[in-house]
């Protein structure tokens, strides 16, 4: 006789970067144990893996694929997922910057949002007829950015750039035609990136720059009676509403 199952509840939500909804369920027990693996590993890489695994786990919608999530994508569900899960209160420390006193933020996760530079697009018009359409880094592709170089590898900091612009590009255009860039060999996106000009590089960088980021702006006041400082902060990225 099958033991009987607690229905859980269901949400929905948009995906910052598309607009689209997807549904989802608050995460259970077997993916707080992912999580809490993950956080005992202490790796960057295991958490990543961790948070895709628990967002594939917990999201229903068809289609929907959280290994190909960009960044800011990915934590924003995430924090909505806590938020369902465990509360919708995070408390975050940080110190004070007059006394040193450790504060404790109280954060409402529900008014987290996903703050877009007016500035930023895709599309990027390289020249008169030639542009490039740009993806988002996924989490994985930005963690290998900041991983130590190693020289005795041959590793450099130019290569890791060419690298993530290369893997970013999703397809390069002209007036007559648009041409994938999973059509396309490494070597052969190789010799377009060093083809282009400084002036052409700076607007690809501009996408990085520009690119939609977890924001929360929140005014705070220490706690020690004696110092009775007041400032604001900007919380950016999932470590900082956690951490």
């Amino acid at each position: 006789m099958a033991l009987p199952t607690i229905a859980t509840p269901t949400y929905t939500l948009k995906v910052p970067s598309t607009n689209k909804s997807i549904t989802y369920r608050p995460f259970l027990v077997k993916e707080e144990k992912i999580l809490l693996m993950a956080m005992e590993s202490g790796e960057d890489k295991d958490m990543a893996d961790a948070l895709r695994q628990i967002i594939g786990n917990c999201v229903s919608t068809a289609g929907f694929d959280a290994t190909t999530l960009a960044v800011f994508d990915l934590e924003y569900i995430f924090l909505n997922l806590r938020a369902k899960s465990v509360g919708e209160i995070a408390e975050p420390r940080i110190r004070c910057p007059e006394c040193d006193t450790e504060i404790i933020l109280n954060v409402d996760l529900t008014k987290v949002k996903v703050k877009k530079d007016r500035k930023h697009k895709a599309e990027i018009p390289l020249s008169e007829n030639i542009g490039v359409t740009m993806k988002y880094p996924d989490v994985v592709d930005l963690l290998k950015l900041e991983t130590p170089i190693d020289p005795e590898a041959g590793e450099s900091e130019i290569d890791r750039t060419f690298t993530m612009i290369q893997h970013s590009i999703e397809n390069i255009w002209d007036e007559n035609s648009v041409y994938p860039a999973k059509d396309h060999t490494e070597e052969e996106m190789t010799v377009f990136l060093e083809s282009l000009t400084t002036e052409h590089f700076e607007k690809i960088q501009q996408f990085y720059e520009t690119m939609p980021r977890l924001e929360h702006k929140m005014k705070y006041k220490c706690t020690n009676e004696e110092c009775d400082h007041t400032d604001e902060m900007v919380l950016r990225g999932m470590q900082d509403f956690f951490y």
